[in-house]
Order: C-alpha cells, then sequence, then structure tokens
C-alpha cells in the first residue's frame, strides 16, 4: 500500500510540476566567514518538482516489482536499504542547488551504484563496480573543481545561475562531470559494464537515474556552460559521435540488457545535443518521458529474463508472446515510444528535438546526417527486439505455455504503461518551456515521419547481406560488439596503467626500500649478529683455553724472569 502511495505521489508532482510556474528558493546558514557563506539550500520549481515525481514514480515502481523479483534473495532486505539511500540522494541532487552540498547527492549516487552494481559479488559485477566508480570519480574530481572556481563568487549555487564573472574552465568541468555520469564518449565503456546489476538496479539506475544525473547537471547549469562556446561545441560533437556509436553497436550485441543500455546511451546523447544547441528545456523534456518508458523496458526484460533460467542472449529467446503477453505488452508498449511512433510520449520529445535542430541554422548537415543516422539505428534494433524475441523462432527455446505473471510483476508494467503513453501529451500541453512553433518544409517533416520505417527496411536488408556472407557477419559484429572498439581504447588503458603503476610501486616501495629499511633489512642485520654469536658460541671453550693459556704464560714469563 505504501509503494502504491508512493506512485500516486509521484504522478501528483509530475502534473503538480507541469502547472506550477513560480519558483522558490530555501536556504538555511551554516557556516558563515566574512564575505563567504555556507548554507543548505532547496531549490522548488517546475523542472525539480516534475523530476522528483519522476523519481518516485520509477522508483515506488521497481520496488514493487522486487517484492517478486527479488523474493528469493537472502539480503533482500540489505538490497532494497541500498535502493532507498541511492532514490535519497537522487532527491538531494535534483532539489540543492547548491555546488557545495550538492556534493553529498553527487558522491552518494556514486557509493551507492557502486555497491548495487556488485551486489552479487561476483568477478564481472566486481569488475563493472570498479569500472563505474573510478568512472564517476573523475566527475566529482571536476565538481570538486567547480567548488574551488566558485570561491571567487562568493557563493555556490550553480542551478539556474548567473556567473558574476566569465571563468574559462568553469563550463568545460561542468559538462565533463555531466559526461561521466552520463557515459558519453570517452567514458561510454562504464553503462554497458553496469548491465552485470541486478535488472531492478538496471531499471532505476541506469535509465532513469543515475544516468540523468549527468544531463540534470549540465541542463540546470546552462547559464554558466553557454558562455564558453567550445564547451557548447565540444559538448555537439561527442553527444552526436556517442549516438551513432550506441546506436550502431545496439544492432549488433546479442545481450538483450545491453541492447536496452545501448538505447539508453543514445537517447543520452540525445538530450545532450539538445543542450548543446540551446535547447536545455527540450532536453529535459525527453528526459522524463525516456525515463518512464525506458524503465518500463527494463522491467519487460528483466521478467522474461527471470522466467527463461536468466537467459539474455537474444539468439536463445523466441515466441515469448504467446508465454508471456503482459510483459511483452509492456515492452512493446515501451518500444514503440522509444521509436517514436506518434501519440506516444516519445513522440512528443523526440520528434521535437528532431524538428528543432533542423530549423536552427547553426547546426550543419553533416550533424543532421550524424542525428538521423542515429536515429534510424533507433528504430533499427527496437525491430531486432520485437521480430526475435518476442515473434521470432529458433530451436533453443520452444516453450510456449502461457506462465503466470504475478501482480507485483502487473502493477508497475501499469503504473509506468500509463506514463509512457500518457506523459508527453499532458506535459507538451501544460508546460509552457516544452511548447514550440516548428515551422518546416514538407520534405522536411516526411523525412522525420519515415525515419522509423527506414530502419525498418535496412534491418531487413542488413539480415539478408550478412545472412548471403558469415565472412562478413564476424568481422562487422566483432567491430560493433567492441563499440567500435572504444571499451579497449578508453578503458583497458586505464586498467593497464593503474596495473602498471601499481607494480612499479610494489617492486620500488614494497619490495624495495621499504623491505630494505623495514622487516627485510631487521632480518639481515639480525642474522648477521646471530650468525656471528653463533661462531662465538661455538668456539668458546678453544677462545677460553687460548685466552687461559696466554694468561698463565703471561703469568710464569714475569714470575721467571721477576
Amino acid at each position: 500500500m505504501g509503494l502504491f502511495l508512493l506512485i500516486l505521489v509521484g504522478y501528483a508532482f509530475i502534473f503538480t510540476g507541469s502547472v506550477f510556474g513560480k519558483s522558490y528558493l530555501f536556504e538555511v546558514p551554516v557556516w558563515e566567514k566574512g564575505c563567504l557563506s555556507l548554507s543548505f539550500s532547496i531549490l522548488l520549481d517546475n523542472v525539480s518538482m516534475i523530476f522528483v515525481g519522476t523519481v518516485l514514480l520509477i522508483s515506488g515502481s521497481v520496488a514493487t516489482y522486487c517484492k517478486w523479483y527479488m523474493a528469493e534473495e537472502l539480503y533482500y532486505s540489505r538490497f532494497m536499504k541500498l535502493v532507498w539511500l541511492f532514490v535519497m540522494s537522487m532527491m538531494l541532487m535534483i532539489l540543492v542547488p547548491n555546488l557545495v552540498m550538492l556534493l553529498i547527492g553527487w558522491d552518494g549516487l556514486g557509493l551507492t551504484s557502486f555497491l548495487l552494481v556488485a551486489y552479487y559479488q561476483n568477478n564481472k559485477s566486481l569488475s563493472a563496480a570498479m569500472l563505474t566508480a573510478l568512472t564517476n570519480r573523475i566527475g566529482d574530481v571536476l565538481v570538486l573543481f567547480s567548488v574551488s572556481i566558485f570561491l571567487s563568487e562568493g557563493g555556490w549555487l550553480i542551478y539556474t545561475y548567473h556567473p558574476v564573472q566569465t571563468w574559462v574552465n568553469l563550463g568545460f568541468m561542468v559538462v565533463f562531470a555531466g559526461m561521466t555520469k552520463s557515459a558519453q564518449m570517452p567514458f561510454c565503456a562504464w553503462l554497458p559494464a553496469a548491465m552485470a546489476a541486478p535488472t531492478p538496479v538496471s531499471s532505476l539506475v541506469h535509465s532513469s537515474t543515475l544516468v540523468t544525473a549527468g544531463v540534470y547537471l549540465v541542463l540546470r547549469s546552462f547559464y554558466i556552460i553557454s558562455s564558453d562556446p567550445f564547451a557548447m561545441q565540444m559538448l555537439m560533437f561527442l553527444s552526436l559521435f556517442t549516438l551513432v556509436l550506441a546506436g550502431s553497436s545496439a544492432v549488433f550485441v546479442f545481450d538483450l540488457k545491453k541492447v536496452i543500455a545501448l538505447s539508453t546511451l543514445s537517447q543520452l546523447s540525445l538530450m545532450m545535443f539538445s543542450i548543446s544547441i540551446f535547447l536545455p528545456f527540450v532536453s529535459f523534456f525527453h528526459l522524463v518521458t525516456h525515463a518512464v518508458f525506458k524503465a518500463l523496458l527494463f522491467l519487460g526484460a528483466g521478467g522474461l529474463i527471470h522466467m527463461n533460467q536468466s537467459i539474455q542472449d537474444v539468439r536463445s529467446l523466441s515466441s515469448l508472446w504467446q508465454k508471456l503477453p503482459v510483459s511483452m505488452g509492456a515492452m512493446s508498449v515501451a518500444i514503440v515510444s522509444l521509436s517514436g511512433a506518434p501519440f506516444m510520449s516519445g513522440f512528443f520529445s523526440k520528434d521535437l528535438i528532431i524538428e528543432l535542430s533542423m530549423m536552427d541554422s547553426s547546426v550543419t548537415y553533416g550533424c543532421y546526417l550524424l542525428e538521423l543516422l542515429g536515429l534510424i539505428f533507433t528504430s533499427f534494433y527496437s525491430a531486432r527486439i520485437v521480430f526475435s524475441v518476442m515473434l521470432g523462432s529458433n530451436y533453443t527455446n520452444n516453450n510456449i505455455l502461457r506462465t503466470h505473471e504475478h501482480w507485483h510483476m502487473q502493477a508497475p508494467f501499469l503504473s509506468l504503461g500509463m506514463g509512457a503513453v500518457l506523459l508527453g501529451v499532458v506535459l507538451s500541453s501544460k508546460v509552457e518551456v516544452f511548447s514550440f512553433l516548428v515551422v518546416l518544409e514538407s520534405w522536411e517533416m516526411l523525412m522525420i515521419f519515415l525515419i522509423p520505417f527506414v530502419g525498418l527496411i535496412l534491418w531487413w536488408k542488413l539480415l539478408s547481406s550478412l545472412a548471403s556472407s558469415p565472412w562478413l557477419l564476424v568481422k562487422t559484429s566483432g567491430f560493433f560488439m567492441s563499440m567500435w572498439f572504444m571499451e579497449s581504447l578508453t578503458s583497458h588503458p586505464v586498467k593497464t596503467s593503474f596495473f602498471k603503476g601499481s607494480g612499479v610501486v610494489f617492486q620500488t616501495l614494497d619490495q624495495g626500500w621499504l623491505e630494505l629499511l623495514g622487516p627485510q633489512g631487521v632480518y639481515v642485520g639480525l642474522a648477521k649478529i646471530s650468525y656471528a654469536n653463533e661462531i662465538i658460541q661455538k668456539n668458546y671453550f678453544t677462545y677460553q683455553l687460548a685466552v687461559w693459556g696466554l694468561v698463565m704464560g703471561g703469568a710464569l714469563v714475569l714470575t721467571i724472569f721477576m
């Protein structure tokens, strides 16, 4: 009952925020010294209220889902405590505009995500958790640098803040800090690796909250980064590159959760691209709608994986529409919304980004082509999920008996499915900053409309060409499954340098000077003293007799000659 109320409160926050026209800043002084002061601040406006409602909606749905999915786990209560700690950190991240206090939520997200990814405590999950933590620590360092720059401002308010002075590196640092959390190039390797976490964690953390925290920080700091043209151009280039990279890789990956993770990565890139062309509120619109339907897609995928002996390979999953009709219905709603089908939530936000980018004269034709290519890949891998997992057939899994789907599984599908269908039209009609006048040529509108169909045609053509050329299939799939070798180029050199550095330190200090001056040196010194003492003890009688003879001889000589 409590989780059901949490879902209702989430929807209440979203709809209240959609008609909320004022901004309130609450401050409680904590420390003052001269012209500097530190206070605990809370910012309430339409953006923060809508995002808080989205987090509450998804966390309530995921917690309900966990009662079925994690029911047999021995440490279920500990797992849920980590989930609620993560939600609390996300709330601090959303509501606190003070850069110093924001670090509590920012670091809390990194710590709890590390613990949640490492929950299963095997080699794969632990290595993925370490990669996630190290990448996020880069963003933490950049936020700390931003805090040091803000010392000259006399305050630390960063959300919707106009800086007094123009700082050359501040926008660059904020953008890169957001890119580490949102897994943009060159930090894109950790998000697919983090799919080693339990599926409810992937639904909450890696689709709608942690990965969107970077986007949220960048769009809230838009007045700071918009004054740095180089940061905006860099953000545009890297987001488009990540969009095409993630979309093309999702076409060839066989792990279902990784396909959805790469889909999340491509949509995050679209949000970052929207910010780079000075459309922060449109980016936030897509952030909210994407969070809801992507959480729904993850939960649907988790259900079919859980009921098929934890099989995640799409080649071993088939005809699941007959076996799991409710789960497949939920996934269908999410996929249709993801593809931008008319009248779904994804249509109102995603197509708005495409249309406004076409109206922007600063966007070059090359950027248009990269954007359209990345969006074509969206319908490409969406069709792959539908025709291989839901409707396809193979010789591995021919069980078509319907399986009972628990109401703890169906209730989240209903709560998130409503958002995936209705949230876009409600927010676009209620929130003034989400309303834009779009003026395009008829051929441009037709091109946007045909994007999903082009993806379907390319999917069919590519299947035919690769089936006729096995050698091309092996070479092509190897390139794209490694994310254009970006995993090796970005994560492996860092890990290798750390291992080599630790080896040098180990040889120089642990087995070098510290051993020589410490235990090993003491051991060698005591060994020498012991050896000398052993020789003395061994020849003690001989030495004593010789000394006695010398004494007696000397005494005899003295007696005779004296």
